[in-house]
């Protein structure tokens, strides 16, 4: 029997191979996420695919590969993973432990991210990707969700590369979408070819959720994807977002690749350009009321 086949939670206190199951971080459709600790006394974090994923070969190819591109990328904020196997039939990934909650739960929580903390997040993304891209994998599915706020090291990590594309690996299966429709480039939704500058759309529409304080676009999955592909999100100046900073905003939600930030590089140096007193709450608008009543 797979040992995770029971209620994820069951398992905290149990052995699993030399791992010590601590504590049950979080839990999904395809993976659970555990803390643990090694018969050293040194604490891990244990990514195990589900008895649903286990029984499908393509995802536990896409887990695999997943770790395969995590031990490519080595950047201060991108999650590390140290080690991948197979123990008692399930799938698992050994990676760096954090403490902390996602950028998502942040912005729904009571907790108000400001400006300045805001302009820093991305700009520590825009530094992950810009390296991430320079070993030629497209992460995919940048979203709030998908970045963690280490309290600790007052750091920002990429983590989840499940959906990641390696450039030069064998191409993805064609007119099939893969990311979050909230945050997908135009090119996903329409299942096209992707390169880092996707990824610089999803990033520019997580700074959009973060400076206007509601998502670009919102709807059900076919709905989002039309958006993205065909409308402009509503402009961040009516949310008062200074000029400058929207500026930057549309230019990285550009339909087109060509007309984004060609580089994460790039994308961090516009940002470094904002004037400090842009970065003060303003007035919003009617927009920016209603919109901050949105999650």
């Amino acid at each position: 029997m797979e040992m995770f086949a029971e209620e994820a939670d069951v398992w905290v206190g149990r052995q699993y191979g030399p791992y010590s199951i601590k504590e049950l971080l979080g839990r999904g459709t395809v993976a659970h996420v555990y803390r643990a600790a090694l018969r050293d006394g040194n604490e891990v974090a244990l990514k195990v695919l589900t008895p649903f994923a286990e029984a499908r070969q393509e995802i536990r190819s896409l887990f695999e590969q997943e770790f395969e591109l995590m031990v490519r990328v080595d950047h201060p904020n991108v999650l590390k993973a140290m080690q991948a196997g197979v123990i008692a039939g399930t799938h698992y990934m050994e990676i760096e432990p954090i403490n902390g909650e996602t950028l998502w739960d942040r912005v729904q929580s009571s907790k108000a991210v400001g400006l300045p903390e805001s302009i820093a997040i991305i700009q520590q993304m825009c530094s992950a990707l810009d390296h991430v891209h320079h070993q030629r994998i497209v992460h995919r599915d940048v979203k709030p969700s998908n970045i963690l706020l280490d309290e600790e090291n007052d750091r920002a990590v990429l983590f989840d590369f499940g959906l990641a594309h390696d450039l030069d690996g064998p191409p993805p299966p064609e007119g099939r979408v893969y990311g979050s429709p909230m945050f997908l480039a135009p090119e996903q939704a329409l299942g096209a070819d992707v390169d880092g500058r996707t990824d610089l759309y999803s990033l520019g529409a997580t700074l959009y959720r973060l400076a206007v304080g509601s998502a670009p676009f919102y709807g059900e999955r076919n709905d989002l994807l039309h958006a993205h592909v065909k409308l402009s999100p509503p402009d961040p100046r009516g949310a008062g977002v200074a000029d400058d900073l929207a500026e930057i905003i549309s230019r990285s939600m550009s339909k087109a690749p060509g007309e984004r930030f060609e580089s994460g590089a790039d994308f961090a140096a516009a940002l470094a350009t904002v004037k400090q007193a842009d970065l003060k709450p303003r007035k919003r608008g009617l927009l920016g009321r209603i919109a901050g009543r949105s999650q």
